[in-house]
């Protein structure tokens, strides 16, 4: 329940802020009349789509941000991953395994980002919901506006928007003539970005919009091929002659763990020539890690006819990437100056001491390709009822290959996704909604979604196990029944009540995931480097190789109600107050399903992964208003929200069984029999699983205000500053699954054993990860009027974000309280701590009186701050994902 302290807050942020206003008002009532008959500051007035019909930002009582086609293009948005610093509250990173975005909103995110998991923020385009994460890396392109809704959109928008909704609008056809642009960009890491549409008008009834966009981009990364670990199979003739600078290992020559330490290549093969230690061999830029190749295109048309009673708007869109992906780096500025007794740094197992490098054996690739049909009909039924009905259709293929370990462990491993992964998705909604202009303004409708996910792909250790995930129709089936409503109780006063019914069905059919080891006789053995790397690349591809299989067939149901009520007051003419109590819903999960084969009993045991739906429940309390004759606007909310069974992803184990498997020394590499061989014995191994846990309950509070200020004619101030308390507040007693082998100095057997006691852990109290206390925001544009000359248009943008986690673990929280094996200090160089850092870009922009063309020259990331958005530790070793270095370029443009 909410304490005393925190109501009081909320009243405080709700009143404050509109009886300022209302005072100012007042007092400069005379001045504000004097200039009302010129007001060359006025702030246009911006409309938005976020109850599902047209209102004006500043009357629309929720928390939303609206950002124009100008603004990104300015602040260089390419993607919706970009636009997280341009919205309070919003945190996008990366999980490169999937290349998809985790979108964070008010400390509220989904860490499970395959097949198996849903968003907490969704995303919409062009009002229709788009399901894989994946597309919302799609370039943004020719928009007229991105929304940022935060809080629960159960009501209107359902499914998935737990705290918040992203709508990307695109321009649409116009029929006031024909028009163009063309626009470019040149900048660092030899970057390459063309764009433009074309508007024709067909009539005066029918107009088209076609619109494209295309980038090219080196890799940012010091990359190195490895001709020293253990699968060279997709590696050049070049690499693998690569100068020879050790005729065995452990000699302590060269850079990386691979070259100096390696425990199998000594007896890997009959081959002397693979024995050897080689240097390692620079990668070309284009074609390395991420890099960008990227492009789309997009047709839409509008119909509207002259008797004015429906419209119908049709987009399609393809968008292609072909790039090398991406893949998880090492933080080496965290680890440097990490003594050798705990570790050492990035110089002691890297080619140099630089966080934005990797070595690696796998070539990066990354084929998405994905198709979009969207259509919007509008039809007044008579002059108090109106019916829009959507449709959308999404379709996305993708395959990969990702290099898993990066050189850093001597056991290799690569992650692929071959073609036939992917998934299609079609959804339709049909509105009734009221007109206007009564005291009653209504909404309802039904939706309904289907789902068919595809996956094809393996996990490769090329030593030993390779897991196969077949999984042809995975399925996800939704329909709502859902309402809203807005009456007004007086001429200022208005309540909205809303409710939606939401039933889901999960189902795997068919589903089998195989197994190949060298115990079963699928792979080539222990240490036979040499007859592993005489296979085809694609060898492994095929699951009929495989020795067995377990079924994942499975199926979940879930329902829900969802409510919204409201209550709105205009305080004057300018100002209004909202609050509203709302609740948000994501359904649970199939899981997966592990049958497995205990190798000395011919045992099977079956583990199952469902997880339970969560649900939060969000009290808000806001205030909008205008001052100065329109030219500043402030927005102000105070939310709490709870959070019940937040849905946490990880790899972690789920069991025991008893495996034929190597006997290691103490320092983990296999003891080796007087033939070479490994010795083998029956041992109990963990069964690893990535799944999905619930957290019992957290909660988050905050505070956000934006504004918008036109002080003078050709200047700007935009911006925002927030404060939030996410954590969590029951207790969840769980395994510390944070790096415990090398924190609590066990073997990886006993490090991952879900039975070990040691690792018994309680986060309650832990924050929730990406959500810093405090955030600002603020942007300045000033235009430089030269008269018959033109215009200069300056820009400058800070962004700051405070010290937050980078996962739920909150490792300093826990030094205390857990038996780690390692000192403070060691633990210090491996937090999950993200230091804050302020982000600087700035641009500057000629165009003539004409305004027919533009050039521009820009600076992303002045300062070069290296953010970390993804954490995944292991082994002492801090990895994840990381923003790009500083970016520069310039950008031109023609307008007909």
């Amino acid at each position: 329940m909410l304490k005393l302290n925190t109501i009081t807050m909320a009243i405080v942020m709700a009143f404050s802020l509109p009886l300022a206003a209302q005072e100012t008002e007042q007092a400069s009532d005379d001045a504000v009349k004097q200039a009302s008959a010129k007001n060359d500051t006025a702030i246009e007035v911006i409309s938005v789509t976020a109850t599902k019909r047209k209102t004006r930002l500043m009357e629309t009582p929720v928390a939303i941000s609206a950002l124009s086609e100008a603004q990104l293009r300015q602040s260089g948005v390419n993607n919706v991953k970009d636009i997280a610093d341009l919205v309070p509250g919003l945190d996008i990173s990366t999980a490169t395994d999937q290349a998809a975005p985790v979108i964070s909103m008010r400390g509220v995110r989904s860490t499970n980002i395959t097949e198996l998991g849903d968003p907490a923020v969704g995303v919409h385009l062009d009002g229709i919901y788009s399901p894989r994460m994946q597309g919302a890396l799609a370039l943004m392109y020719d928009v007229e506006r991105v929304e940022a809704l935060r809080g629960p959109q159960g009501t209107l928008f359902g499914r998935n928007s737990t705290v918040g909704s992203i709508n990307v609008i695109s321009a649409k056809p116009d029929f006031t003539g024909f028009a163009g642009n063309i626009n470019a960009e040149a900048g660092r890491f030899n970057s390459k970005n063309l764009g433009g549409f074309i508007n024709i008008p067909l009539n005066d009834e029918f107009a088209v919009r076609i619109a494209a966009k295309g980038l090219k981009r080196d890799s940012y990364l010091e990359g190195y091929w490895d001709p020293n670990q253990y699968d060279i199979r997709r590696l050049s003739e070049d690499v693998l002659n690569a100068p020879v600078i050790s005729e065995d290992s452990y000699q302590g020559i060269g850079s990386t763990v691979t070259q100096r330490e390696n425990w199998w290549i000594d007896g890997a093969g009959t081959d002397p020539e693979a024995q050897r230690v080689r240097a390692l061999t620079p990668a070309d830029k284009a074609d390395f890690y991420n890099n960008a190749n990227e492009h789309s295109f997009r047709i839409s048309t509008l119909w509207q006819p002259a008797h004015g009673l429906f419209s119908n708007h049709t987009v399609f869109q393809q968008y292609v990437n072909n790039s090398a992906g991406t893949l998880d780096l090492v933080n080496c500025d965290q680890l440097r100056g990490r003594p050798a007794e705990y570790g050492g740094d990035c110089s002691s197992f890297l080619p140099s001491d630089n966080t934005y490098q990797a070595v690696v054996n796998v070539p990066g690739e990354l084929n998405l390709d994905i198709t979009y049909l969207r259509n919007t009909l509008n039809y007044s039924i008579n002059d108090e009822l109106s019916l829009v009905w959507q449709v959308g259709y999404e379709d996305m293929d993708r395959s990969s290959a990702q290099d898993s370990e990066t050189g850093l462990d001597p056991w290799d491993g690569a992650i692929y996704f071959l073609k036939g992964t992917g998934a299609t998705s079609y959804s339709t909604e049909i509105q009734l909604q009221s007109d206007e202009f009564g005291d009653l303004v209504w909404i309802t409708g039904v939706n309904y979604f289907y789902e068919k996910t595809t996956t094809l792909g393996y996990y490769d250790n090329p030593m030993d196990d390779k897991a196969f995930w077949d999984q042809p129709d995975r399925s996800t089936t939704a329909y709502a029944l859902f309402g809203q409503a807005t009456y007004n109780i007086t001429a200022d006063l208005h309540a909205t009540f809303g409710y939606r019914y939401s039933h889901e069905t999960k189902q795997d059919k068919g589903g089998r995931t195989y197994r190949c080891s060298n115990a079963d006789g699928c792979a080539p053995g222990w240490l036979n480097r040499t007859v592993l790397n005489e296979l085809p690349v694609d060898y492994f591809n095929d699951p009929a190789l495989y020795a067995s299989y377990f079924e994942n067939d499975n199926k979940g149901q879930w329902r829900n109600h969802d409510f919204r009520i409201g209550l709105d007051y205009n305080l004057s003419q300018d100002t209004m107050l909202y609050s509203y109590l709302a609740s948000g819903f994501k359904a649970g999960g199939i899981g997966d399903v592990f049958e497995v084969v205990n190798d000395r009993t011919g045992e099977v045991s079956r583990f199952e992964t469902q997880f339970d739906p969560e649900k939060v429940l969000t009290l808000e309390f806001g205030a909008k208003s205008s001052f100065l004759n329109n030219s500043l606007n402030l927005q102000a909310a105070f939310f709490y929200t709870d959070y019940t069974d937040m849905q946490y992803a990880s790899v972690g184990s789920i069991g025991n069984v008893e495996r034929l498997s190597p006997v290691e020394d103490e320092n983990g590499a296999p003891i080796l029999d007087e033939n070479g061989m490994p010795v083998l014995d029956f041992q109990n191994q963990p069964v690893i699983a990535y799944y999905t846990q619930n957290v019992p309950g957290s909660t988050i509070k905050g505070i956000e205000f934006e504004f918008d200020w036109k002080p003078y004619q050709n200047g700007r101030i935009t911006g925002y500053a927030t404060w939030t308390h996410a954590r969590v507040t029951d207790d969840w007693i769980t395994k510390w699954d944070y790096d415990p082998e090398y924190l609590f100095g066990l073997s990886y057997e006993d490090s991952i054993d879900p039975e070990n006691t040691q690792l018994t852990t309680n986060l309650k109290g832990n924050d929730l990860a990406m959500t810093p206390r405090f955030t600002a925001n603020i942007s300045y544009t000033h235009s430089f009027d030269l008269g018959r000359f033109g215009y200069v248009h300056s820009w400058f943008n800070l962004s700051w974000k405070d010290k937050s986690y980078t996962t739920i673990w909150n490792l300093d929280k826990h030094l205390d309280d857990m038996d780690f094996a390692v000192s403070d200090e060691a633990a210090q160089y491996i937090t999950d701590k993200r230091d804050a850092y302020t982000m600087v870009n700035a641009s500057l922009k000629y165009e003539p009186q004409s305004q027919a063309w533009y050039a521009e020259v820009f600076v992303n990331n002045a300062t070069d701050e290296m953010v970390q958005y993804w954490n995944n530790t292991g082994k002492g070793i801090n990895k994840g994902s990381f923003g790009m270095p500083r970016y520069y370029g310039i950008r031109a443009g023609f307008n007909f």
